[in-house]
């Protein structure tokens, strides 16, 4: 049956099977390598996907799917295979949809998200365990490794911060030793130098894990530059492989792809628009995919569910994406920033999946730059006491190392969470037992980092104390 522009025809619920288009735009994804993750995706949906490459002549998104409609589908589900993404649309994608929309406006398209941080990251840990094994000179538990995961790097700072996120998701599911990150392009720190400084500090081996889908030129050129930065510091190196073929990135693809259909359909308003097609086969096999999933992204989901506070936990919970607008600086009579009298409510907690506080991750100023203006760094200081005794009535170590402020935690457990809370916010911190220390830095600014530090420390308690009303057996 063939349709005029614009129509989609009419299918019995059950049998609208939709045409599933794998979306591309990464020069490194060849249409080899594409078309394979488009068969075995196929064979677990149990009807075709086609590949399009957006990069491209002309509208290549059009040209894919054009004899399907003309043959009678009626649905669309668009999945985008990306990395690094920052949370906004990509631009490419959008426009590519929007032109098939004004073509076939009856057509029902169902967008779906690129593959989940949590899933990335779950395939960017297989990948170094499994390149452990390449370590000729040494049998280490994943504790003594040093992993870093090595991106492509460009101009949005949100999109490199991805990979430090990424990162600190790969150490909490797999206990490595460390996991750090590097840049293959334009950003620094480059893999040469973030292996020579672990070389440095002693690492033992360090596993170089690429942040790409596909193998190719980007793929060797990393090998070849990861080698050459080995044999210079004197370290045993291995280099992962790229993320495809791991069988986990097809089920992180079906995943997305049920989403998109149920999604659009929870959106309908209509009672009558039919269901969209769901193979019965495929909800069991990802069910059983996830009930013997006993690996270590697996135990971090169990951890993190219980590090929530009860509010999270229910299924039905939505949290939204939206950050709220930064909180003004208030000033008591003295003219002193009112820190305690700045925030009625906080956004979402970003280790539930909220908006991170900053897009860009803060780090502590060097050692050599609060020696050269203690004046100045002492004034920040101060400042940083002064706000972080305010808003959590804790005490307050200034006289740690040059760059840290440190917060006197009652446990490590509440340093532990506070720690946790406080990296996804995009803010650095680390901890000696109870001591968590936080980022400070002569240059910083009492408008901008002060204030961002001690806004996401009040955030962080916020929620802390809500999780520890929780577990308390009087509550």
């Amino acid at each position: 049956m063939r349709t005029s522009r614009g129509e989609a025809p009419a299918t019995p619920p059950g049998q609208d099977i939709p045409v599933t288009v794998l979306l591309s735009h990464e020069e490194r994804a060849s249409g080899r390598s594409l078309r394979g993750l488009a068969n075995r995706l196929a064979a677990k949906l149990g009807h075709d996907v086609e590949p399009c490459l957006l990069n491209g002549a002309g509208e290549p998104l059009m040209g894919v799917i054009q004899e399907r409609i003309a043959r009678g589908a009626s649905r669309l589900v668009v999945l985008p295979l990306m990395l690094g993404g920052t949370g906004n649309p990509d631009r490419r994608v959008e426009g590519a949809i929007t032109s098939v929309v004004q073509r076939w406006p009856l057509l029902r398209v169902h967008r779906g998200a690129p593959p989940s941080a949590d899933d990335i990251a779950r395939l960017l840990g297989d990948r170094a365990r499994e390149a452990m094994g390449a370590l000729s000179g040494v049998r280490s538990a994943p504790e003594e490794i040093v992993v870093v995961i090595v991106g492509g790097g460009g101009a949005s700072p949100g999109g490199n911060a991805e990979l430090a996120r990424l990162s600190r998701l790969v150490y909490e599911a797999h206990r490595f030793g460390d996991v750090g990150y590097a840049f293959a392009d334009l950003t620094a720190p480059s893999a040469g130098e973030v292996i020579g400084r672990w070389a440095r500090l002693g690492a033992r081996a360090i596993v170089v894990v690429p942040y790409l889908l596909f193998s190719g030129r980007p793929h060797r050129r990393l090998a070849e530059q990861t080698l050459a930065a080995a044999k210079t510091s004197g370290v045993e190196v291995s280099v992962a492989r790229p993320l495809f073929p791991h069988p986990a990135l097809v089920w992180a693809l079906v995943r997305r792809h049920l989403e998109a259909l149920r999604d659009t359909a929870l959106a309908a308003a209509d009672a009558c628009t039919p269901a969209p097609y769901v193979n019965p086969e495929l909800l069991r096999g990802l069910h059983n995919a996830h009930a013997h999933d006993v690996g270590p992204l697996a135990e971090l989901e169990a951890r993190m569910s219980n590090m929530l506070p009860p509010r999270y936990r229910s299924p039905g919970v939505m949290v939204g994406p939206a950050p709220m607008g930064a909180a003004a600086l208030r000033f008591d009579p003295d003219g002193a920033v009112a820190w305690d009298r700045m925030w009625q409510e906080f956004c979402e907690l970003a280790l539930a999946g909220g908006p991170p506080h900053r897009g860009t991750l803060l780090e502590p100023g060097p050692r050599e730059e609060a020696l050269a203006d203690p004046a100045r760094y002492a004034a920040v200081l101060r400042q940083l006491e002064r706000g972080i005794r305010m808003v959590t009535g804790l005490d307050v170590v200034v006289d740690g190392p040059p760059g840290w402020v440190g917060v006197a935690c009652t446990s490590e457990e509440m340093a532990i969470w506070l720690m946790r809370a406080i990296v996804v916010e995009n803010v650095m911190a680390r901890r000696e037992g109870r001591i968590l220390y936080l980022p400070a830095s002569p240059r910083f600014t009492l408008s901008e980092e002060v204030r961002n530090v001690v806004t996401v420390v009040a955030k962080a308690h916020h929620y802390w104390t809500q999780h520890a009303a929780a577990r308390s057996p009087e509550s």
